[in-house]
């Protein structure tokens, strides 16, 4: 509280999505936005391998307009970055370090972990609502729960959405 009585608050949003093209290709866009912020990530992510194909990030707002722009300069060193193992020390090489805006970074890596998530759901719904493969489905949670942390949950465990989901489809499924 301020010496009014008067509380203070600064708010700030990060907001994350991504759309799938036709031909492959995943757009992850990531946007923070506070009083003093208003930056824009866009990756073109390739969804057969999780590569970074295009990056782009716009400042439309920020505290030091002479200095902050100038991490937008290497954005598009993102490009061939691979989402997985080393992502972190790759995009802070790219678009961080000394001449890097941390936003800037924590927004790409933003971006990316939705992207792993979207082609993850992608994947683990069709093995069970279209292929009816449940050790595919098995081994997409496998790789999707050590991304997340979660190493010990039982193989034959849906997610939530996902039992729902394949509750309504016909046929039932077939677990080995």
């Amino acid at each position: 509280m301020n010496e009014k009585g008067k509380l203070n608050t600064i708010k700030r949003t990060v907001d994350t999505e991504v759309k799938y093209d036709d031909d492959g290709i995943l757009h992850a866009i990531a946007r923070l936005t506070d009083p003093f912020h208003e930056i824009e990530v866009a990756l073109r992510v390739r969804v057969a391998d999780l590569t970074i194909v295009e990056a782009n990030a716009e400042m439309i707002r920020v505290p030091y307009a002479d200095h902050c722009p100038n991490s937008l300069l290497r954005i598009g060193t993102l490009a061939g970055i691979q989402i997985g193992p080393g992502l972190h020390r790759n995009v802070r090489e790219a678009v961080g370090g000394d001449c890097g805006c941390p936003y800037l970074v924590d927004l790409v890596i933003q971006a990316c972990k939705l992207a792993i998530v979207a082609v993850g759901v992608k994947q683990a719904r069709n093995s069970v609502l279209i292929e009816h493969d449940f050790e595919k489905f098995s081994a997409v949670r496998r790789t999707m729960g050590k991304c997340a942390g979660h190493t010990d949950l039982p193989d034959e465990l849906l997610p939530e959405w996902l039992e729902r989901e394949s509750n309504e489809s016909q046929p039932p499924l077939k677990r080995y």
